[in-house]
């Protein structure tokens, strides 16, 4: 089932974002079951939200390339999506 999951670290911000993620958004782009990065702010700070086939395909990404490379305790909020649109 598809997940929308989101995610978020105390403190971490835009300008921070944008020095991590380049490298780390490529190869996202070439994992297996991937299907949409997002980062943006809201009332509590930066979110980083991304929609996966399956968290399994999520998770296998995550823990190998990102968590690693972000500084802090990674917050995340996993939501099981009824539908999906792709254009």
């Amino acid at each position: 089932m598809a997940v929308l999951i989101r995610h978020r670290v105390d403190g971490l911000t835009l300008a921070n974002y944008d020095e991590i993620s380049p490298p780390l958004v490529e190869l996202v782009k070439q994992q297996p079951g991937f299907v949409l990065h997002v980062a943006f702010e809201d009332s509590r700070g930066l979110c980083v939200s991304e929609i996966w086939e399956t968290k399994d395909q999520h998770d296998s990404y995550f823990n190998e390339h990102v968590v690693p490379n972000v500084p802090g305790e990674i917050e995340q909020e996993v939501v099981e999506l009824h539908s999906v649109v792709k254009p």
